[in-house]
């Protein structure tokens, strides 16, 4: 009704659901894709990627001037946002015990339902601040010609907020990545050390091949999924208990320079039955 393009009161329901439904069906477009890239340059690099496009769908609109702007902003954040399949693997491959799994996926719904109640009630507080706080935002403010831009930029901040403590505590998860000499997560470790006050913690070798030994075993007593298993045309050979670590790191870093590519039929082989039911229930519900 703001944007001043609805006669009737009827019509704005049909339009509140077109910026709703953009987001989903842009969202939608691009979640494997987004999985896919997750598995070439890492889970941390996607999760703030979607973080980021959807602060700047806040911001565009938020200052949005018509109807057109805030479908644009809305599918921004859509298209830029793969966070759902991947934050779904990145607790996959942080919690590697089967018995604590269903635990650690109890949190992301009981957070997102937690959200899904705090933020509406935050976005229809400081919506149209001009006339909810006069005497806080006075007519012919930049909140008086853009009302829906202050609950847009309280969530920013929140995002902005997020973002950074991505950078500087999200520890990678992709088997093939965690390697890598991650600057953001030397910075928060040195921040923690500051505010702690502690030492750095001295590992003796037979303590990183102990943990080297348990991690290793882990990753490969169960099965990879269907369409992410490597194409390199031998069978995969198992790490025992009995092998040496430095035989084991040199196995896995093999491996980590070949890289983990997606078969040509991976994608149909994920898509089981099992899945295909998953999904359409999953739908459903939604």
């Amino acid at each position: 009704m703001s944007f001043g393009i609805a006669s009737d009161d009827r019509q704005i329901a049909i339009y509140a659901g077109m910026v709703t439904s953009v987001f989903a069906f842009a969202e939608f477009s691009t979640g494997v894709i987004w999985g896919r890239l997750s598995d070439r340059v890492g889970r941390k690099p996607v999760l703030l990627t979607g973080l980021v496009g959807t602060l700047l769908s806040m911001l565009v609109f938020g200052f949005a001037p018509n109807l057109p702007v805030a479908l644009v902003g809305r599918a921004l954040g859509g298209l830029l946002n793969g966070n759902i399949g991947v934050l779904q693997t990145t607790v996959a491959e942080i919690v590697t015990v089967k018995e604590h799994q269903p635990r650690a996926y109890s949190i992301m719904p009981f957070v997102w339902c937690l959200g899904s109640i705090l933020g509406p009630a935050l976005g229809g507080a400081l919506a149209q601040p001009c006339e909810s706080y006069p005497w806080l935002f006075p007519r012919g403010s930049i909140f008086d010609q853009f009302p829906f831009l202050l609950p847009n930029l309280v969530c920013a901040i929140i995002l902005a907020f997020g973002v950074v403590i991505g950078i500087l505590f999200l520890e990678e998860t992709h088997v093939n990545m965690r390697h890598k000499r991650d600057v953001g997560l030397k910075i928060g470790e040195w921040i923690t050390r500051r505010c702690l006050r502690e030492k750095p913690c001295q590992f003796s070798d037979k303590a990183g091949d102990a943990h080297f030994t348990e991690t290793t075993s882990l990753l490969y007593e169960d099965d990879e999924p269907p369409g992410y298993r490597t194409t390199d045309g031998t069978p995969r050979q198992q790490i025992s208990r009995s092998q040496s670590p430095s035989n084991a790191r040199l196995r896995l870093n093999l491996r980590d320079k070949e890289g983990l590519k997606l078969q040509p039929n991976g994608l149909r082989q994920a898509f089981t039955h099992q899945v295909i039911l998953n999904i359409l229930g999953y739908g459903i519900l939604a």
